[in-house]
């Protein structure tokens, strides 16, 4: 019995706890290393390069760097919206394949706290609750750190092993 009440136990506390409570911190900046290389920039300007498809700040110093068919496909990953909702996101994240993509994505992200996972995982549950649902947006506006350290190296590494990202969420099912 309590296996079947726990799903909707989540689905309720989870938007009812949201509604109350805000993360402690909010990614508002995006650091990206590739080697000894860094550069930040705020949240906002992705927010803003998703809704008008300019770039913008430091943003747009990047985008230069990057062919207009691969901005094309990151404007289209950052858009996306995936369709599970918080109970649908625990139980894939609880699944093999989604137990594999929190670990392959948590050596993306560089944490002195070794918490990626539990980082990763907080915030997908945390943005599939919100009002604007599961993005690559909500996630960032609710990832546990003031700055997400993302390595591009195995960032790259990691997809090219996988066959893409879109391949990966592909094989999830709510």
């Amino acid at each position: 019995m309590l296996k079947r009440l726990s799903p909707w136990l989540l689905a309720l506390a989870l938007p009812v706890g949201a509604l109350f409570t805000t993360p402690a911190k909010a990614a508002n900046f995006i650091s990206l290393t590739y080697g000894p290389f860094q550069r930040s920039f705020p949240v906002s300007e992705l927010e803003e390069f998703v809704s008008t498809q300019e770039a913008t700040g430091e943003l747009r110093a990047l985008m230069r760097l990057v062919p207009k068919d691969d901005q094309a496909k990151l404007l289209e990953f950052l858009g996306m919206r995936l369709p599970f909702n918080v109970v649908q996101t625990d139980k894939i994240l609880a699944s093999p394949i989604g137990k594999d993509l929190l670990k392959q994505f948590s050596q993306v992200t560089i944490r002195r706290d070794k918490a990626g996972e539990v980082a990763l995982r907080g915030a997908m549950l945390t943005a599939a609750a919100s009002s604007e649902g599961l993005s690559m947006m909500s996630f960032l506006k609710n990832y546990p750190a003031e700055t997400i350290n993302l390595d591009l190296r195995k960032l790259n590494q990691m997809l090219k092993k996988q066959d893409g990202i879109m391949s990966m969420l592909g094989k999830l099912r709510p």
